[in-house]
This record gives structure tokens, C-alpha cells and sequence, in this order.
């Protein structure tokens, strides 16, 4: 019996080499740290992929599972992690204490969509929800943050302080919709509100500084 689990995970690796050999993807991935996995980082993932430490791949479709998870085109599934990182478009969910998305592409079908869930959550170009205690967004965001501290270039949405009141809110671009939270800064609103202690609109706002509500229309 001991000789034989070595030797049905040998077997197992070879029909999965045998799978990716035929194809530009693969079913099932398992990595150690990168490159020492299988198969190669240069394939994609349709199926399962377990990172012990960490694992690379192209573009990926499933459940992702691991210590730190890199996708290097897009990703479109569940990731559970530590760090997660898709390199170009997301769709799906990202849980773990640290969620990258780097889609710099505002292409309508090459945006970002899905939710973010852990302690920081980065991304571009988003749509959707990002829950932790420090959001950002260096793009066009439509949706929600949700934390401590939410920080958005464009967003068409709302911010939120935890609890809808402990956190600072800041939009260092245009904001169409709401904000709420201790501190709420926005360098232009279009048409929305905010709601805090402070709140700061740097231009285009009923006056640069109000306690309680402001906002532009």
C-alpha cells in the first residue's frame, strides 16, 4: 500500500501531462512555487488549480485555491487565498486578505466585474463590490466600496464607511453618487451627495467644506 499512493500520483501527474500536452490548457494544475509545478505557468487553467505557496498561469476558469494565486491573463471563477492577483480582466470573486486586479483596459468587454472581499482590495477599471478595510480604485469604478478607507479616481456608485459611518471616503476624479462616512472628499461631483462629519469638495460642490450633508447637482 505504501508503494502504491507514490506510484498512482505518478500516474496522475503522467495523464495530466499527457491532457495538457494535447491542448493549451489544462484540467488540473498543483504548484509548489513557480516553476516548480504542473503543468508549466505557460498553460491555462479550465478546472482546478491548488497553489501549496505559490502558482502562475495564464488565463484561468474555476476555483483557485492557494497561499498566493497569479493569474497572468484573465481570470473568471473563485479565488480563495492569501494574495490573489488576476494581471488583466476578472470576472468572478476574489477572497482573501489581499485582492489585486491590474485591467487597465476600459474597453467595455474587457472590464472587471465581480466582488472583492479581504482586507485590501486594488483594482482598475471595476464593476461590482469591494468589502475591506482599504478599497481602491485607480480607474473608472461602478459599484460599491465598502471599508475603513475607500479611495476611487471615477466612481459612479457609493463609498461607505464601515458600519455606513466609520471611514474616510476620497474621490480624486468626478463622483456621481453618494459617500458616507467621517471624512468625504471628492474633487468633483456631478450629480450626488455626501454625508459625514467633513465633507470636501474641492470644485463643483455647494461650498468647498460642509459638516453634515453636501454635495453638487
Amino acid at each position: 500500500m505504501a508503494k502504491t499512493i507514490p506510484r498512482m500520483a505518478l500516474l496522475a501527474f503522467a495523464v495530466l501531462a499527457a491532457v495538457s500536452a494535447a491542448a493549451d490548457y489544462t484540467p488540473v494544475m498543483v504548484s509548489l512555487v513557480t516553476p516548480v509545478q504542473a503543468p508549466y505557468s505557460s498553460y491555462d487553467v479550465k478546472g482546478f488549480r491548488l497553489s501549496l505557496l505559490y502558482g502562475d498561469c495564464q488565463d484561468f476558469t474555476g476555483l483557485d485555491v492557494g497561499v498566493i494565486d497569479h493569474t497572468s491573463g484573465d481570470f473568471t471563477g473563485l479565488a480563495i487565498g492569501g494574495i490573489n492577483i488576476a494581471d488583466d480582466s476578472l470576472c468572478g470573486v476574489q477572497l482573501g486578505l489581499i485582492n489585486w486586479n491590474g485591467n487597465g483596459n476600459t474597453a467595455p468587454g474587457r472590464r472587471s466585474v465581480g466582488v472583492q472581499f479581504g482586507a485590501v482590495n486594488y483594482a482598475d477599471s471595476f464593476y461590482g463590490l469591494q468589502d475591506g478595510y482599504l478599497n481602491v480604485s485607480s480607474g473608472a469604478f461602478r459599484g460599491m466600496q465598502y471599508g475603513f478607507v475607500n479611495c476611487a479616481h471615477d466612481i459612479f456608485g457609493a463609498q461607505s464607511g464601515c458600519y455606513f459611518v466609520l471611514g474616510v471616503n476620497v474621490v480624486y476624479g468626478v463622483m456621481n453618487g453618494c459617500q458616507i462616512g467621517i471624512v468625504n472628499y471628492a474633487h468633483r461631483v456631478d450629480k450626488g451627495c455626501q454625508i459625514g462629519l467633513l465633507n470636501i469638495i474641492a470644485n463643483n460642490g455647494w461650498l468647498p467644506v460642509l459638516p453634515i450633508l453636501n454635495g453638487g447637482f
